[in-house]
């Protein structure tokens, strides 16, 4: 680990527990943040989880287009891209890294307005975001939906008490533009409705230089939102939010020499459309219980798509050295979706020392891929035509159904004291068939669940601890050449231990929360992938297996001062340390290799973001901001490092009366961010011209940015 940042972060904490000593409060000074997340609505500093809260105004002062762009704000949330976003999400060192030709089960949940758009969240941009929250851990009894690592929760303004709008615009370097238009009213005494839509677009910052292009790596997202509310006095209420989402976005991101310059002949794609939709009713005409229901519906169409020889058919010229070693290879994936979900609660009324939540949930998914490889020259005659394609189809549809119960009761225990229980028991099932002939069936029953106790040392200081089980369903590899062993795994398991405190010091001029963890994770599941070579071009097999244990745990700290009316100093420190435990990789670039104690993928020892907020007056604010991570390995299969990073971000905006302007630049320095990594193994690399010598590849994050923005209320 850094030695500085070492200190650095040692310091801020010893800074916290410090203040957290202070026991002088006053009246309330900075924003009381609401967490939606919760079984019941819940003020931020009250709730025993560890969690971020990213709000409205943080959401602009960042310039955020896209969900990726929040991560790096959060304490030991980590992301890997391998596409055109960083739809793969890691907290605390758990997560997925990709997805190619099988099934996952996402150890990161996502939710937009009660939407699962778990493994489907290239979709979620910031369009009309109220607060985005994270929570770290397992979450089986926070949502119908489980989360092994923890959950991202999305959620979107509410119909407005008047007639409001606002119109946004804003451009930037690499060819940056978006757009959005927000309108709210009511309708009626009964109803009301708000409409949003946005757009983003950008040529990226790839430059194809075998097709004189700078457009390859492309973004292009649109986004819609309709939401209709209904109250119905004191009794009924209804909130009916519908979502249709559009990404044709660009994937040339790997080159051949390590850099932004690719030489791809057949530049790849990332697109999706989504149509969802949710509706939450809440009824509360009993004095005893309150009602809430929400069903959902998601449907998407989903292609990724890239060049796999990252090159030209004839990279390799005739009379070149390498002449007819190339290969010319395109990998394609289409997906249908289909997710349909109903979560049923029962809430508990009043004031009792035993308030409870009971709920019901049901999900059904289908999945269907059909993937197509593509050879173009079979005959391996590169420099004449016509080409003679061998085109590899694959089809699979994968169903899967989970029922679960679940549950949670807040026990008073005396004044200051609180403990809060949760179980969730769930039955997985599902139906998996491909093109080869495989089927697989597996059904599983689980369990998690959560004991918590709280202690409210003062109106504005509380201290918890926290254990919760949580779990990841088992599953299959679908390649036919695996070992017959090779072909399932097992579910993953793991217990959180979890000390934290949360509250206001010095005169409520300072807002923070501090949480220690320590995981225990039994039957890993870590995805392999091996190179090959069959008829003369590169084939990857990657599969699923199960290391023995491993231990992640380390601290998160979010802390907001306000020494002054105008300025606001913010820093969001995460420490983190991971091991797999008793594992022998069988996959690994050096041959089987023992990875007892070494660290897990994207899991960086300490992530950091830090800066501070200004007012001049009423007219001019700014934000200034360094952000950064350590170190980490790309895969458990190679010893590829991302390069450890520093960020600057700044943010200047004059504010008169309902317009605003605003000048921003990300990555100030110019700093080389790598996303995505690949070492494929000693006998196979991906460039001819080096006679595929094995050598790492990596996919670079965004370089310096510049741009402003323009936005009038009304």
């Amino acid at each position: 680990m850094n030695t500085c940042l070492s200190r650095f972060s040692l310091t801020s904490l010893s800074l916290a527990v410090a203040l957290a000593s202070q026991t002088s409060f006053a009246n309330d000074k900075l924003e009381e943040i609401i967490v939606t997340g919760e079984l019941r609505d819940a003020n931020a500093l009250s709730v025993a989880n560890s969690v971020s809260i990213v709000n409205a105004s943080t959401l602009a002062a960042r310039n955020t287009q896209h969900l990726e762009d929040v991560f790096n704000l959060a304490p030991n949330v980590n992301y890997s891209t391998g596409a055109s976003r960083g739809r793969f999400i890691l907290i605390r060192g758990i997560g997925e890294r990709s997805q190619f030709v099988d099934p996952v089960n996402p150890s990161v949940g996502v939710m937009l307005d009660g939407i699962d758009m778990t493994g489907i969240s290239t979709g979620i941009t910031a369009l009309d975001t109220k607060q985005v929250e994270i929570f770290r851990g397992p979450q089986g009894t926070l949502f119908g939906a489980n989360a092994l690592a923890g959950l991202v929760n999305v959620v979107s303004n509410d119909v407005s008490d008047a007639p409001s709008g606002k119109i946004s615009a804003g451009f930037g370097t690499y060819g940056a533009f978006d757009a959005g238009l927000t309108l709210s009213s009511p309708i009626n005494d009964v109803a009301g409705w708000r409409a949003a839509v946005k757009q983003t677009n950008s040529d990226g910052f790839i430059e194809n230089t075998h097709l004189d292009r700078k457009d390859t790596n492309n973004i292009d997202e649109f986004s819609a939102k309709n939401l209709l509310t209904f109250d119905f006095g004191k009794s009924l209420a209804m909130r009916w939010v519908t979502y249709y989402i559009d990404v044709d976005n660009g994937y040339d991101a790997f080159s051949l020499d390590n850099n932004r310059k690719t030489l791809s002949d057949e530049p790849g794609h990332d697109r999706q459309t989504t149509l969802a939709t949710a509706l939450h009713t809440t009824y509360s005409g009993s004095d005893m219980i309150d009602l809430e229901v929400v069903a959902s519906v998601a449907e998407s169409e989903i292609e990724y798509g890239y060049d796999e020889d990252w090159a030209y058919r004839d990279i390799c010229p005739i009379d070149s050295e390498c002449e007819g070693q190339q290969y010319s290879t395109t990998d394609n994936y289409e997906r249908d979706n289909s997710n349909t979900a109903l979560d049923v609660r029962l809430i508990s009324k009043g004031d009792s020392k035993f308030a409870w939540v009971a709920g019901a949930y049901v999900r059904s998914q289908d999945v269907e891929l059909t993937r197509t490889h593509v050879n173009n020259d079979s005959t391996y005659d590169f420099y004449s035509l016509p080409r003679v394609p061998e085109v590899t189809p694959y089809t699979s549809d994968y169903t899967t159904t989970n029922s679960a119960i679940y549950g949670e009761v807040r026990s008073t225990l005396s004044a200051t004291t609180t403990l809060v229980t949760g179980l969730r028991l769930e039955r997985i099932s599902s139906d998996f068939i491909d093109s080869n002939g495989s089927t697989f069936n597996p059904g599983e029953t689980l369990w998690g669940g959560k004991m918590a106790l709280e202690v409210q040392i003062s109106d504005h200081e509380m201290v918890y601890g926290l254990v919760s089980r949580g779990y990841k369903g088992n599953g299959f590899n679908t390649e036919v050449d695996l070992e017959e062993e090779d072909k399932t795994f097992d579910t993953e398991t793991m217990v959180n231990f979890e000390l934290g405190t949360k509250g206001q010091w010095l005169d409520n001029t300072v807002t923070g929360q501090f949480a220690l963890f320590y995981q225990l994770r039994n039957d890993i599941q870590v995805k392999q992938s091996n190179a090959y070579e069959e008829d003369g071009t590169i084939q990857f097999i990657d599969s699923i297996n199960n290391a023995a244990e491993g231990v992640n745990y380390g601290a998160e700290m979010e802390l907001l001062w306000s020494p002054v009316e105008n300025i606001t100093l913010f820093s969001n420190v995460g420490l983190l340390q991971t091991s797999f435990k008793e594992f022998s990789n069988t996959s690994h670039v050096d041959g089987t290799k023992d990875m007892d104690g070494r660290d897990q993928p994207h899991a960086p020892n300490y992530q950091y973001s830090t800066g501070a907020t200004f007012q001049f007056g009423d007219l001019l604010s700014a934000r200034f901001e360094i952000e950064g991570k350590d170190d980490f390995y790309f895969s458990a299969n190679h010893e590829e490092k991302a390069g450890a990073y520093t960020l600057l971000n700044a943010r200047i905006a004059y504010q008169l009366d309902e317009i605003e302007f605003a000048l921003w630049a990300k990555n100030l320095t110019d700093v080389t961010v790598e996303t995505r990594g690949f070492y494929f193994d000693h006998e196979f690399g991906n460039d001819p011209r080096k006679f595929y010598a094995a050598e790492p590849y990596s996919q670079k994050g965004a370089p310096r940015t510049v741009g402003v923005s323009a936005s009038l209320s009304f």
